[in-house]
């Protein structure tokens, strides 16, 4: 596997686009999960956010990576 990407002429790490649509996804998963009230359930929603963005970002790097 490539470890770089050339996307437009611009040479970049393959992990900055998975990190882009990680957040993407993560912002549109956030707004659902508010919505639905899980925040209420949560001890600490901030450090909730932080480990449901790894887990995002870690699946995709480790199916690239390995």
């Amino acid at each position: 596997m490539p470890l770089d990407i050339t996307l437009f002429g611009i040479q970049m790490p393959t992990l900055l686009p998975i990190f882009v649509i990680t957040a993407i996804v993560q912002i549109l998963l956030d707004r659902l999960m508010s919505d639905a009230g899980v925040y209420q359930h949560v001890w600490h929603p901030g450090l909730f956010r932080t480990g449901i963005f790894v887990c995002l970002f870690t699946l995709p790097c480790l199916l690239i990576y390995t």
